[in-house]
């Protein structure tokens, strides 16, 4: 059975600048920020020739069918804002069942990218799960490079794949 684990407690040490708070569903402010942190993960999206006001309905749309999914699958995950300086840059949705810390996704805005956040975000996780004996799992798009480099270089490990996405994980030593 899951359990819904304090990881904003548990990640308090986030290196500064970077922090972590609990996202508070139903908040306008949390809400708007995710849409647009959505938005930002969907160039596949934005690229479709048409009309704007359609395309974004449709991102809208995915997002809405992405947010229950998650909920449906990942009913006691935990949904983190990362923020620099107390600036919403990022969202970490985690899950721990049993003996893993499951990270459901994470996502920080492309201009917020390739300074430290996701690293320090993962460091403390790794740092929590080693203290816990838990493994880290988590699946990555095939097309996502970047990602898949910052999982290497931190040590996480193929331990299986389908047409499109990579099943990594990591295991304290």
């Amino acid at each position: 059975m899951s359990t819904c684990f304090p990881f904003a407690a548990a990640l308090a040490a986030l290196a500064s600048p970077y922090q972590l708070r609990e996202q508070s569903m139903g908040d306008a402010v949390d809400d708007a920020f995710a849409a647009a942190l959505y938005r930002s993960t969907r160039s596949d999206l934005l690229q479709i020739p048409g009309d704007p006001s359609v395309i974004e309905q449709l991102i809208s749309m995915q997002q809405r069918a992405q947010t229950m999914a998650y909920q449906h699958s990942y009913p006691q995950a935990a949904y983190l804002i990362v923020q620099r300086d107390a600036q919403a840059i990022g969202r970490v949705i985690l899950q721990h069942h049993n003996a893993v810390l499951h990270i459901v996704d994470i996502a920080i805005l492309p201009q917020a990218q390739q300074h430290g956040a996701a690293s320090a975000v993962f460091g403390q996780l790794q740092a929590l799960a080693s203290r816990q004996g838990l493994r880290i799992e988590l699946a990555v798009n095939k097309s996502n490079l970047a990602a898949r480099r910052l999982y290497q270089r931190l040590g996480f490990q193929l331990h299986g794949e389908d047409e499109v996405q990579e099943h990594l994980r990591w295991v304290p030593a």
